[in-house]
């Protein structure tokens, strides 16, 4: 479920209605004041017993569609830093890329439509790091 950053009282209703929740993924962007939100959203369910699956870093960078160019409009490695500070897991960067709108306008997932794409091989990468979570011999939930 996607949540205004924080933790107010959405987070808290959703966490309530969903007890048997397997993790939370927090997902922030890679500047200063966003990562205040998510480190209290990482506390926020380590309070209420819901694992953090991991932390994922979004808009972190711009790839020019016209030349490829990364740019770091809101700097980059935020998500990361915080995830080592709390010992969450780091579970990527995402960045942004004009072919997200059109995949979302048009409702064909980017990693159906161009999975070469920067921001489509960094959300599979992702996936894989969960389902390796998941499938991992030391995960109690099996």
């Amino acid at each position: 479920m996607d949540c205004p950053p924080g933790t107010g009282d959405e987070p808290l209703t959703v966490a309530q209605l969903m007890p048997d929740a397997e993790g939370a993924i927090i997902v922030t962007t890679p500047q200063d004041v966003a990562l205040l939100d998510s480190r209290k959203s990482v506390n926020f369910a380590l309070k209420l017993k819901l694992p953090v699956a991991g932390i994922v870093e979004n808009m972190s960078g711009f790839v020019c569609p016209h030349c490829g160019e990364r740019i770091d409009l809101f700097k980059t490695g935020g998500g990361e830093k915080a995830a080592n500070q709390l010992k969450v897991p780091f579970l990527g960067r995402i960045p942004m890329v004009h072919e997200m709108v059109t995949a979302g306008d048009s409702g064909a997932p980017l990693v159906e439509s161009t999975p070469d794409n920067a921001a489509a091989v960094a959300l599979l990468d992702m996936a894989n790091k969960l389902r390796e979570g998941w499938d991992a011999p030391n995960n109690d939930e099996g």
